[in-house]
């Protein structure tokens, strides 16, 4: 299909909305995180905007760093923690080299604590914007880091830690964070999954196995509710939207489309439509 087409094309304009929507949950539990964790005022509508200059990334950084140093001390872990601690500029602008120093950095220590090149963002990604995903799986990584070192966790990592420490399939939902009042009682996580399924009109592909786990276009997934609103999916090693999920997977998914300026018209007895048949199919037929 070409550029422009799925430029106009429905279903492609739907996968790319669900895409940028699939980073808001993720966006809005780490930013309760930092909020708690550094005490500053961050929140999912100013996420990048407050970490783009890097200094806030830093101070994550070095609150893991002395985590780490504690851990040691107290002899509740004999790894070597490198020795120099992190260095950034508090006042860089938004945008500016100094910006740009402070999250080259943040990328050095991460690599010096074993975050592999794969989960780190580019200088780029952060001070440009020009990827919020990844700036995400690196705030991620970074989490799991201080989990290991005792610092509380967002909440997704929570749920990953929960999955780990359980030898057989999920068969309990991810513990509430939040007390049950009248506004927030537990959703029911088989009804909420049912509702998206027919949403993106796949019901008949979306069927529950046990508690938590569901065959998905023929594949066994891990779904959970993060924050009591968010259907999330587990995905490798990171976490997706169900909705972004089953727009992505769904095998096959038709859009019809008509030819500019075409019209129908008749043929003898048969009629020619301007109409044709638009098909995304993952598979050969």
């Amino acid at each position: 299909m070409s550029k422009q087409m799925e430029e106009t094309d429905p279903t492609h304009q739907k996968y790319i909305a669900s895409q940028e929507e699939s980073l808001v949950p993720l966006r809005e539990d780490l930013a309760m995180w930092i909020a708690k964790t550094l005490e500053i005022d961050v929140s999912a509508d100013n996420f990048m905007d407050v970490l783009d200059n890097g200094v806030y990334i830093c101070d994550l950084a070095n609150v893991i760093h002395t985590k780490a140093e504690e851990c040691v001390k107290e002899g509740k872990c004999t790894e070597e923690i490198p020795k120099a601690r992190l260095k950034c500029k508090r006042n860089a602008p938004s945008g500016s080299w100094f910006a740009r120093d402070n999250s080259a950095s943040f990328l050095k220590w991460g690599r010096s604590f074993g975050m592999q090149d794969d989960s780190l963002f580019e200088s780029e990604d952060l001070v440009s914007h020009k990827s919020e995903r990844q700036v995400i799986i690196t705030l991620l990584e970074l989490a799991r880091i201080g989990y290991k070192f005792g610092l509380e966790p967002p909440n997704i990592i929570k749920i990953e830690k929960e999955l780990e420490k359980e030898d057989t399939p999920p068969t309990t939902p991810p513990p509430q964070t939040k007390p049950t009042t009248a506004r927030s009682r537990p959703l029911n996580l088989d009804q909420e999954v049912r509702k998206m399924a027919a949403k993106c009109k796949c019901s008949d592909q979306v069927i529950r196995l046990r508690e938590g786990t569901y065959s998905v276009f023929g594949k066994a997934v891990i779904i959970r509710l993060l924050q009591n609103r968010h259907l999330m999916v587990r995905v490798g090693g990171g976490w997706d939207t169900l909705e972004h999920y089953l727009i992505k997977h769904n095998p096959i998914s038709a859009v019809e489309h008509r030819r500019k300026g075409s019209i129908d018209f008749l043929d003898g007895d048969d009629v020619v439509s301007g109409k044709f048949l638009y098909i995304k199919s993952k598979y050969k037929s």
